[in-house]
Parts: structure tokens; sequence; C-alpha cells
């Protein structure tokens, strides 16, 4: 099936760089109409030296309405120009993350899968980070820090009324940005205590969430509960004591900004007694006055946000160029024949300890190997490894020669095959979840559900093939959706599959359609490699492979392999499973 878009997470970093090109012309337009604005801004200033400097004194009442309609009109056109600003800046939001929405999903997923290092911990996901950044350019407070650079253009206006007042101006705008960097100061540590504090309750949350089952039947809900609301009453704890701070720095800057619109009309009006100037120099003096200040008593209450924003871009642009440095877009590599060569491969766990541990083995096309050992001895991490879902930490995994991190997501979605120890499905509809959301082939996907046994109960469903699965199959028994799954692992062209305990939620009659599955895989020459603790379904295998504390210790045939591990395995065991008599 032909892709449509390019697949490598290295797309990320070209996604950034074009949204990175784009806003640079997007800031262009935004500082015109910023200009705009800001000379607007200034008609009522004029507006009031006319009225009190040539109006009252000439009394022409014909002048008064002239200018009132001049100056409603510029004010209509200020007013369109605001909402237009804001309109793109909305539509700007949008589009940075409908653009870098789905390279942030591909850079996530390689960075669960080990590939890319970002630096730095994540506060949340890079998802809430997309939606921070969108919502900070969506919302009021970018238009006020985007007119802060107009400020000296309006202590410029005062200063040419007169020097004073521009003097004056200047010390209250220092005094106001010095208190938005003490607010900043003051309330950033507490800030990001409570981004810790909030994950580590939305980590317990979605523990919970995840192990429903196990909360309800133990009881365990209201400890939980407790745990998650212990760590959320602290940080809400450090959040009302920032929010406090915060509250007074806020309150001290619209006290500044009050005191400053006094004092330049107190300033304005003993200047126009002593004739150095008008009474309408006077009141525009402070008109301009308190528009230089606006944006900087607005930018205390909009710095937490700016600082939000920009650490949220940070994250997103790491992770897309550590994406696009670890990944390019591979070739297209000839299908498979199944020939796997797992050598040397090293896992390192975060805590420094290896679950495996050089492993190494060739593995022959359309040869079948069983991997045992005991909980814990790396079993379910090699079959990881294996699909490319878990990258070394040293070594390699070759799927024909070639390493399997480096073959294109749409070859791995048609040749390799993967049911995993957890079974999930995803949404969507039957025939969808099975053709793994690439176009439909339904010959291929009944053959799939034939071959996995799980045809008539796909029949059984109330639309069939179309039926759809909501929360990832929910309506389906655990038994069911395993079998939809293994349908969806041997669909295609599939010519490695890799099953993590097939079994595990299987009853009889699904038990032997899995062993008939992995009979006919064999007979195709698909390349079969199953984990499991049932010596039965480990006697259908060609070599059994023995695992523990993350080492490949003994490979052999099976029949020499669990005799030696167990006591031998009676003749009627194995055939009491249809299709496992060898």
């Amino acid at each position: 099936m032909a892709e449509t878009k390019t697949e490598a997470t290295g797309a990320g970093a070209e996604a950034l760089k074009q949204v990175l090109r784009e806003l640079r012309s997007a800031v262009g337009l935004l500082a015109i109409f910023s200009i705009a604005i800001n000379l607007l801004l200034l008609v009522p200033s004029l507006y009031m030296m006319q009225v009190y400097d040539r109006v009252l004194r000439s009394g022409v009442v014909e002048t008064l309405i002239y200018v009132t309609l001049i100056a409603a009109g510029a004010i209509a056109v200020y007013a369109a120009l605001e909402a237009l600003r804001l309109r793109a800046l909305a539509r700007i939001g949008e589009w940075i993350e409908d653009t870098l929405f789905e390279p942030v999903f591909a850079a996530a997923l390689t960075a669960e899968r080990g590939l890319i290092k970002t630096s730095g911990a994540q506060e949340g996901t890079p998802f809430t980070d997309l939606r921070t950044v969108r919502s900070f350019l969506s919302g009021p407070t970018l238009p006020s820090l985007c007119d802060i650079p107009w400020m000296p253009i309006f202590l410029l206006g005062c200063t040419l009324i007169h020097p004073y007042l521009g003097l004056l101006g200047l010390v209250f705008s220092v005094l106001i940005v010095a208190l938005a960097v003490l607010n900043d100061r003051v309330t950033r540590p507490a800030a990001e205590r409570v981004a810790k504090g909030q994950q580590e309750a939305q980590r317990v949350l979605a523990e919970a969430a995840r192990n429903v089952d196990s909360v309800s039947a133990m009881g365990l809900g209201r400890p939980l509960a407790a745990q998650a609301s212990q760590v959320n009453a602290a940080a809400t704890l450090t959040l009302g004591a920032a929010a406090d701070r915060g509250t007074v720095m806020i309150g001290a800057g619209k006290f500044l900004r009050v005191v400053a619109q006094i004092a330049t009309l107190a300033l304005g009006a003993y200047l126009s007694l002593q004739g150095h100037i008008t009474p309408g120099g006077m009141i525009a003096s402070s008109i301009l006055l308190s528009r230089a200040l606006a944006p900087l008593d607005q930018s205390i209450a909009a710095w937490r946000g700016l600082q939000q924003c920009r650490m949220a871009w940070r994250r997103i642009s790491a992770l897309l160029n550590a994406s696009g440095a670890a990944v390019d877009d591979p070739i297209a590599l000839p299908a498979p024949e199944g020939r796997v060569s797992i050598e040397g491969v090293t896992v390192v766990a975060g805590g420094g300890k290896a679950i495996l541990a050089g492993v190494s083995l060739a593995i022959a096309p359309g040869e079948s190997v069983a991997f045992i050992g005991p909980s814990g001895s790396g079993k379910s991490t090699l079959c990881r490894a294996i699909v490319g879902s878990r990258a070394p930490t040293r070594g390699v995994v070759r799927l024909d020669g070639g390493d399997i991190l480096l073959w294109r997501d749409d070859q791995r979605r048609r040749y390799v095959g993967y049911l995993a120890q957890g079974t999930e499905l995803f949404s969507g509809r039957v025939r969808d979840v099975i053709a793994r959301f690439d176009e439909p082939d339904d010959e291929a996907v009944v053959a799939a559900a034939k071959l996995a046994g799980c045809h008539d109960l796909i029949l059984g469903l109330p639309q069939g093939y179309d039926t759809h699965l909501a929360n990832g199959g929910a309506m389906l028994s655990g038994g069911q959706r395993q079998r939809v799954a293994l349908a969806r692992a041997v669909y295609g062209e599939t010519r490695l599959v890799v099953l993590d305990e097939p079994n595990a939620s299987l009853d009889g009659e699904g038990e032997r359609a899995l062993v008939a599955c992995i009979a006919a895989l064999k007979r195709r020459g698909v390349t079969v490699l199953l984990v499991t603790h049932k010596p039965a379904l480990a006697h259908l295998a060609d070599r059994v492979a023995v695992m523990q504390n993350g080492q490949l210790v003994k490979v052999g045939p099976p029949t020499e392999i669990l005799r030696e591990l167990v006591a031998p395995v009676p003749s009627s065991d194995v055939r009491s499973i249809p299709g496992a008599a060898r």
C-alpha cells in the first residue's frame, strides 16, 4: 500500500523549521498591525489636545463635530485592527498545533521506544505543551506584550510635551519593570513545585485508571485517592502561597500605574499653571503615560503565561530536534524473508539494572523459537527489542540484515506482526483494527481472522467486521481481545510474528485456534517467535531458548531442553491440543 506522507520521525525537525519560517512572516504582519494599532492609540491624546486647545478657545461647534467624527472613525479602525490581530493570533495558534501534532506524536512514540533522549524532566505531555502554546497565542495577554516595544514612543510623546513629564514616565516605567522581574523571581520556584505536584497526582490517577479492576477488587480506591490528595494538597498549598504573592505584585503594579497618572496630572497642572504647557497638553500627557504603562502593568499578570509558553516551546523543540537528529527518513528495503539476528542486545532500565545482558541468537527464515524462563528474566523486553518497540542500550536486532530500528514504519506495519502480553486493540472498526489502520483489504482481513480462529466470533458482533470497538475493545472479553489481536498480528504479508504469552487469556477453544494458527504460519514459512510458560505450546517450536536473569542460557530442540528443565511432558498432554502432535 502506498504511503501518502512521510512517516519518518525526522520529519518532525523539518516541520519545526517550517513553523519557524512561517512564523517569521506572521511576526512581520503582526508588527505592521501593532504599528497601526499603537499609532491609532495616539488619537485620544490628540483629540483631547484639539478640544482643550482649539475648540474651547475658538468656541466653534463645527470644529468640535469634525474633530469628534475623525476621532470616532480612527477609533473604529483601531477596534477593527485589534479584532483582526486577535483573530490572526488565534489562527496562528491553531495552525501551529495542527502542523506539529502529528510530528510531536511520532516523536513522543520514538522517545518512548528509547530511540532519542531529551534533556530535562517533562512537566506533562508534549500535547499539553502544544495546547499551552496555542492557548497563549490565542489569549488576550500576548497583544499586551506586543505593545511593550511602543512604550518608548509614548514616553517620547510625553517628553515632547515637556521633558519633566517624560522623565516622570520613565521613572514609573522602571519601577513597574522591576516589579515584573521581582514577581517572576518570587513566583517561578513555587510554580515549578506546583507543576511537579500536579504531575505526581496525575500519575497516581493514571495508574489507578489503568488498573481499575485491581483497584476495585481490593478496595484500593480510598488509599490511592488519599495518596493523590496528599500530593495535590501540597501543590495547592504552594499554589495558594504563590498566588498570594502574585496578587500582591499585581496590586502593586496597578497602584503604581494609578499613582503615575495622578502624578502626571499633578505635574501637568503645575506646568500648565506656570505656562510651560497648555491644558490640552496636561490631559494628553496623562493619556500617553497611561498607554505607555498599560502593557507593562498587564505584563506582570502575563509574565507567568509567557514563561510557561516559552518552556513548553523549548520542550517541543528539544523533542522534535532530537527526533530529527536521531532518525532520518530510511530507504525502503526489499521485502524480508524473516531472518532475525540478535547481536549482543543489552537493555538497561532507568535504575541502571540490566534487563537484558548481551543476548545473541540467529534465527533462520521460517524457523519457530519458543522463549521460556521465569518471570522477570527479560523475555518480554527481548520481544519488544526484536520488533523495534524498545531500542537496545547496546547491540542490535536485525531483520534480513537491516537494523530493525531503521526499517520504515510502513514496512514494519506490513511485514512484522506482534501480539503483546498486555493486549490493546485501540478504538476503531474491527476491520480497521485487524488491517492495522491501513486501507483494509477485505479478503486479507477475513483471511487473518480465520487464521486466528476469530471469524465466527466477529460475525457474532452487532455489526460484524464493521463493529466499532470503543475504549480499545472493552466490550470484548480478555480472550476475545487476544484473538482479534492475534488476527491483527498475522494480517497481510507478515514475515515475522512475535507472540508474547499468546494464550494468557485463552480458553480451550481459543488455545486450539492458536495452535492451528502457529502451525499454518510455519507452513507458510513465516518466522514465529513466542514466549510461553506452557511446555505443550513450547513443543510446537523448532527450538526452545531458555532465559534467566536477562541472559540466554540455553538453546536447543524442545524435547531435549524441556526434558532437562521439567519432568517429561506426557504425550497425552501434548496431544490434548489439536495440531500439537509433531
